[in-house]
This record gives C-alpha cells, sequence and structure tokens, in this order.
C-alpha cells in the first residue's frame, strides 16, 4: 500500500511514533534539503515500514518524533531548550499508537521538520559562548519560487533550490523573502508557510494565491519579461511543490507481529544496510532488551542522553567528543573488546548484556555504590583528568582514548586521580602518543584496542597509570623524521576557545615530552608560556626588521601559573631573570632547554628560537630514538 506524505505526516505523534529500539535522528540539514530535492523531481526515495502494535503486547517504548531539532553536538542554551528544542527523541509515557517506524524515521523526520518545525543551529563561531542565544540561528527550510528548471536564463536559478534560512526567532530579522545576489533572483518561501492553522495542509489554489500575492508585493527591479517569468516560476514550484511533494505517494509496508520478531527483524534490517554506525546499533541492542527486564528495567537510551547533556555543560573543553559514540564505545570496553564494526554488535551474547547491564547500575564487586552512580562517574573522571593535565578536544580529541581512560579508572576505583603522579603519568603517556599519532596513528581505535590488553588483564590490581606497559604493548617508537616534522610544526593556537593549556597537540607533545620542567611536580599546575609574551609581538618583530611568528614552539615552555601570572606576567624573559636567584635561571634554562649561546633579547629572537627548536630536537631524537640522553 502506499500513503501521501500529508497523510503521514498529519498522524505522527498522535497515531504514529517511533519504538525505542530505534535509533536517533541524525540527518544534517543538508541531507533533509536534499531529501525535498529528490521528491521534487519525482525521484523514489525509498519504503516506510509500519509496525502495527494494536495488537502487541505492551512491552515497548514510544518516542515521538522531532519537530524542533538541535542541528548541532555541543552545548545548547537553557533558553532554547525552554522553547521545544531538542537533539533527542523524548519518550512518551502512555501513547495511544497505532503504529510504530521501524525503517525510515529518518526521512519521516526529516519531512515533519522541514513542513512542521525549525533546525537550531550555533552561528557564534570560535571565542563566542554557546549559552547566549543570541548566538544562534532558528532555521526554517524555504523552497526558492524563483528556481525551476524550465526557467533557464539569466536571472534565475535555473534548477530547484532548497535551503535552511534563518528565522527572526532569535535574530533581529528573516532571510526569507526576496533576495537579488550575484545577478540571480530568488524568492525563500518557508515551507512550514504551506501548513494552515489547523494543522492541515492549504489547498493547491490557496497555495497559488499565497505565492502570487507575496511575489507581487515584492519590489523586483527587472524588466516586465523578467518579472513575468519570475510569476510563472513560483506557480509551477508552488504546484510541484504540492503535487510532487505533500501528495507525494511513499509505498509503506506494515507488518503485525510480537516483539521478538520485531527485534530481530529490526537488527536485519539495519546490519544488512551501510548504515546506521556500530555505536547506533548498540544503544538501539541495549533498548530492545534492558527496559522489557523484570527485574529492575531501565530505559538505555534516556540514561545515555541525559549523562551526554550533563557532561557537556560539565566538560565544555570536550564537548563535541561528548556523545553517544563515546558512551558505547567505554560500554564495548568494559567487556574488554573495542566496539569494531556491525558484526562486533551482532555478536553480543545474551551474557554480554547481563554483563553490561550490572557494570552500568553497579561497579567493582569490592565497592559499594548506588545505581549508575560509578559507569558516568568513571568517565567523568577520565575528562576531568584530561582536563586537568592542559587537554581539550583541540589537543586530543579521540573518543577511543577517552574511553580507553574511563575503562582505566571504571576497574581501579581505588585510584586518586587528583594525585600528581597519577596525573604526570597520564600527562607523559598521551603526550607520546601525540607525537607518534603522524606516523603511526596512535589515536586510531585501533591502536586503542592493542594496548586495551594491559588494562583489561590487571583489573584492580594498579596502584598508578600504567603508561611504560601501554607503550611495550604498542611496539612502536618514534624516527628522528617524526620528531623533527612534529617539533617544526609546533605552534601555538591563540584563537582557540576554553581555558585549557594546550591549544596544539604537536605543542603538547613536545612540552610534555621534556618532563624536566614539572619532575615530580603537578602538571595541572603548569601553562603554556611564550617566552618573549605574546603581547609583546610587534616590539619582537621591530627590534628583529621582520615580521615574528610569536607563537612557533622556540618559543613556548611550560611555567606553573604562578610564576607566569605573578613574576613573569608580559616581562622580557632577561627582566624576569633579574628577580630570580642564579640556581633558578639555571633550572629554568636546563629544563626548557635554553640555548646558551644567545642572549634573550629581542634582536636576537630569530636567533634563539631557532637554536632552540634544534637543542629540543636533539634532546628528544637521543630519549626516545637512540634510548639515549642527547648531550
Amino acid at each position: 500500500m502506499s500513503e501521501t506524505i500529508e497523510d503521514l505526516l498529519a498522524d505522527i505523534n498522535t497515531d504514529v511514533y517511533l519504538p525505542g529500539l530505534q535509533r536517533e535522528f541524525v540527518w544534517s540539514p543538508n541531507q533533509i534539503e536534499t531529501l525535498f530535492d529528490s521528491l521534487i523531481r519525482g525521484y523514489p526515495i525509498g519504503v516506510l515500514l509500519k509496525w502495527d502494535i494494536r495488537r502487541a503486547r505492551d512491552d515497548y517504548y514510544a518516542y515521538e518524533f522531532i519537530p524542533e531539532y538541535i542541528a548541532d553536538d555541543g552545548r545548547v542554551p537553557r533558553s532554547i531548550k525552554n522553547q521545544g528544542f531538542r537533539r533527542n527523541n523524548k519518550g512518551v509515557d502512555d501513547a495511544d499508537a497505532d503504529s510504530l517506524i521501524i525503517d525510515g524515521q529518518q526521512r519521516l523526520n526529516s519531512l515533519y521538520i522541514a513542513l512542521y518545525g525549525s533546525i537550531a543551529t550555533y552561528t557564534g563561531g570560535s571565542g563566542r559562548t554557546r549559552d547566549e542565544s543570541r548566538y544562534w540561528d532558528e532555521k526554517k527550510l524555504c523552497v526558492n519560487l524563483f528556481g525551476h528548471p524550465q526557467h533557464d536564463r539569466d536571472g534565475l536559478a535555473g534548477d530547484y533550490e532548497f535551503s535552511f534560512r534563518r528565522s527572526d526567532q532569535f535574530a533581529d530579522e528573516d532571510e526569507f523573502g526576496y533576495e537579488h545576489r550575484g545577478g540571480t533572483h530568488r524568492y525563500w518561501f518557508p515551507l512550514p508557510d504551506a501548513i494552515a492553522d489547523d494543522g492541515l495542509l492549504r489547498e493547491q489554489s490557496d497555495l497559488r494565491t499565497l505565492a502570487k500575492d507575496r511575489v507581487r508585493s515584492t519590489t523586483i527591479e527587472a524588466d516586465e519579461e523578467t518579472r513575468e517569468a519570475l510569476y510563472d516560476s513560483a506557480s509551477l514550484v508552488m504546484d510541484e511543490l504540492y503535487h510532487n511533494v505533500m501528495k507525494s505517494e511513499l509505498p509503506v509496508e506494515t507488518i503485525k507481529k510480537d516483539n521478538h520478531h520485531i527485534k530481530e527483524i529490526f537488527q536485519r534490517i539495519n546490519i544488512q544496510g551501510e548504515e546506521p554506525r556500530p555505536y547506533q546499533l548498540m544503544l538501539s541492542k541495549l533498548m530492545s532488551t534492558w527496559p522489557y527486564m523484570e527485574d529492575r528495567p531501565f530505559n538505555p537510551r534516556g540514561k545515555v542522553e541525559d549523562w551526554i547533556e550533563d557532561f557537556k555543560s560539565d566538560f565544555p573543553g570536550y564537548e563535541t567528543e561528548i556523545d553517544r559514540d563515546l558512551f558505547m564505545r567505554y560500554s564495548y570496553m568494559l567487556l574488554d573488546d573495542d566496539l569494531a564494526g556491525k558484526t562486533s554488535v551482532n555478536n553480543l551474547s545474551e551474557k554480554d548484556m547481563e554483563t553490561l547491564r550490572a557494570k552500568w547500575m553497579g561497579g567493582p564487586e569490592e565497592y559499594s555504590y548506588a545505581p549508575f552512580e560509578w559507569f558516568p562517574r568513571a568517565m567523568g573522571i577520565s575528562l576531568e583528568s584530561l582536563l586537568a593535565i592542559g587537554f581539550s578536544e583541540y589537543t586530543m580529541g579521540s573518543k577511543s582514548h577517552i574511553a580507553l581512560l574511563a575503562k582505566f579508572f571504571y576497574e581501579n576505583p581505588s585510584i586518586d586521580h587528583t594525585d600528581p603522579e597519577i596525573r604526570n603519568d597520564i600527562f607523559k603517556f598521551f603526550a607520546t602518543l601525540l607525537l607518534l599519532n603522524e606516523s603511526h596513528g596512535l589515536l586510531r581505535r585501533t591502536k586503542a584496542r592493542t594496548i586495551m590488553s594491559v588494562v583489561s588483564e590487571n583489573k584492580g590490581e594498579f596502584s598508578s597509570f600504567p603508561a611504560r606497559e601501554l607503550f611495550d604493548q604498542l611496539g612502536v617508537s618514534p624516527a628522528r623524521e617524526d620528531i623533527e616534522r612534529v617539533v617544526d610544526h609546533a605552534s601555538y593556537n591563540p584563537n582557540a576557545t576554553g581555558s585549557v593549556t594546550f591549544t596544539s597537540r604537536n605543542v603538547a607533545a613536545v612540552l610534555g615530552l621534556l618532563d624536566g620542567i614539572y619532575g615530580d611536580r603537578n602538571i595541572s599546575d603548569y601553562e603554556v608560556d611564550h617566552i618573549f609574551p605574546a603581547s609583546r609581538e610587534d616590539e619582537v618583530s621591530d627590534a628583529v626588521g621582520e615580521d615574528v611568528n610569536i607563537h612557533r614552539l622556540g618559543n613556548l615552555q611550560l611555567l606553573h601559573h604562578r610564576v607566569n601570572n605573578s613574576e613573569k606576567d608580559t616581562q622580557w624573559p632577561l627582566d624576569w631573570f633579574e628577580d630570580i636567584s642564579e640556581s633558578e635561571q639555571r633550572r629554568y634554562r636546563n629544563d626548557n632547554v635554553y640555548p646558551e649561546d644567545v642572549e634573550m633579547t629581542p634582536e636576537n629572537y630569530t636567533e634563539f628560537v631557532e637554536k632552540r627548536e634544534q637543542l629540543i630536537k636533539r634532546q628528544l631524537i637521543g630519549r626516545y630514538v637512540s634510548g639515549m640522553e642527547a648531550e
């Protein structure tokens, strides 16, 4: 059978919902635009599969389709959420549903957003706060009424065009209506305007009248022939929007099976195709089991969604890495394996599911926890530790290694993650990973899988972070060329947002391995300092006689935050040295690898940084390539 898009959308969130085992909505605005472009051209968009639940048992979860969608992975202002925008499908406790969509959610929810809702996107860019709605836009899907293939002439688009355009909800003005840019006339008509106040599609004659009235009320600077072509194009586009989109009939198959068969059907549909991704399949598998257990059932999707929202707020330095993928990889690692493709999800046994459920709800046996306490807490300790050593997604944005660190803390709850020795070992381990990443890809998932066995085989037995054991397991070391390349390309990023120490993975790699700087002191207390202050770049350039790169590695060092902010501040290095003892001067020179034969004056800046970078290369090559300290 088939149903029109108009009829399908009319039943959404009243008679038709989504099942809990369905994956979340993930389509991008561009994918939604492409869907409408396909429809208006008359292209097929696939079959929808409905599960008739009117005679099914009640052990299912119903979710609403999303009308107001947050098309962004980062933090979202509370004010925008309060207006109904959300990133995830919302569960419905007492849904009076006739059917649930088990295949076709992405297409159907895209249609619903475009015709009945909108999207919210962050537009502030780097350096802005995500917590203010003024840096966000609401956008509605629009069709260009002046874009039609039959009207291919100068001044017209010559083809169909769909685009999400800004409304005035969070901005001073919208981007709808007439636009003349680059010599092309466009009229952006928001698709939700095709829906009447009663929620039904306007009649075709009403839509034509609406289009004509809006176009004719617009001042268009064009000759009469062009204006007539624009009016004709608007009528054609509106007619085809009505027939090819709203009245388009989609093939719909309805199945009447019990819950056990539905779960199997859903798994087969998703595993056979290219999508969804493994983490989405895994979450769906959890949803097909845990909410329906008699012994303390719970909703795993709801738990993950709550954790994600809380973690994005608590750990903004890693907000784009905090998602379902991260929590599913972490979960799989607690089974002593890595989430590696659809087969890995399909191979999860009932025993695996029971084991993982116990790990979510409890913790290591020798400790007592409140339900669902230790599982997210260990992840929080992982992120807290990475941020404390100055890392962020700019430095080490790898879900696999974040999850691996969470697994370590989960299985070793007696470890004090605030201990300076623990943090320093973690810092040095990840600094070495960063050094080797370009040549060996050590931040890729496969490498996390390789070293995971060390953590898995020694659960609860570690008193410190096993950095050396983990690297021995990898069996790799840098080449001279690796070190030279990293040093040559290391540069501080002054435009990075947040307050993290390292804004570049190469800077973190190099300075992190000059470990004499912090020794047994807490690396969390150190900052990246510009030896010649960044605020005095113009003075340095004037002294040298040409523009200089004040952010290159040779001008960067690690410095205790108290010394950096209270003692050194923006002084020239020689002026700072006059305020400290000779023994302190020697320590800073040795630990930070200063060249002894170059006076630290602005005129000597270029010679100083170039020689210092060569000395740093020698030291790291001597230590990590030959196994001996450089002279």
